[in-house]
């Protein structure tokens, strides 16, 4: 595949990332926001591999900017490319031990998740004390396992379809 291809589909992954995390959002009475953005996140990371950790982390800090969150754009930067690392991985080693690609993507979605989660509470904590990132842990515990098992389900079915799963294999070769 091109390297056009592949710059076009991570700027399409970080589009909708951002677009998803942007509007589909509620702020939460802590700090921050909940929103959906995870399950494309968690997708991007199935199909595109490395390259949509890229996507992950540019489209969420995108929305942290233009949502007016900007105070946790780079955290959101490195959390979300390291979640999508995180999935990515995790979800080829445990295909490659058990064949069963329903239970590997939901593995690797829940530790992404708990990456997520744990990300946070640390950049809050840094920056706000330890009281309010204990606060605003369960609002992220909640976006984390909703995304989990919606992003869980979409990806499952998602990749069942042989035109995008073709497309997926050939994005990473």
């Amino acid at each position: 595949m091109r390297n056009t291809t592949k710059l076009t589909t991570c700027a399409i992954f970080s589009a909708v990332i951002c677009v998803v995390t942007t509007f589909i959002s509620v702020p939460a009475p802590s700090v921050g926001n909940v929103n959906i953005g995870d399950i494309f996140i968690l997708c991007a990371a199935w199909m595109l591999g490395p390259y949509g950790a890229i996507s992950a982390g540019i489209g969420a800090c995108l929305a942290d900017l233009f949502s007016g969150y900007a105070i946790y754009a780079p955290a959101t930067l490195v959390i979300k490319f390291l979640m999508a690392i995180a999935c990515y991985y995790l979800y080829i080693e445990f295909f490659k031990l058990t064949k069963w690609q329903l239970f590997s993507r939901a593995f690797s979605a829940f530790v992404a998740e708990i990456v997520m989660v744990l990300g946070y509470f640390l950049y809050e904590s840094a920056l706000y004390g330890i009281e309010v990132a204990f606060a605003s842990a369960p609002y992220n515990l909640t976006q984390g396992a909703i995304c989990m098992l919606v992003g869980t389900a979409a990806g499952f079915f998602l990749l069942k379809n042989k035109t995008i799963k073709q497309f997926s294999k050939e994005f990473l070769s």
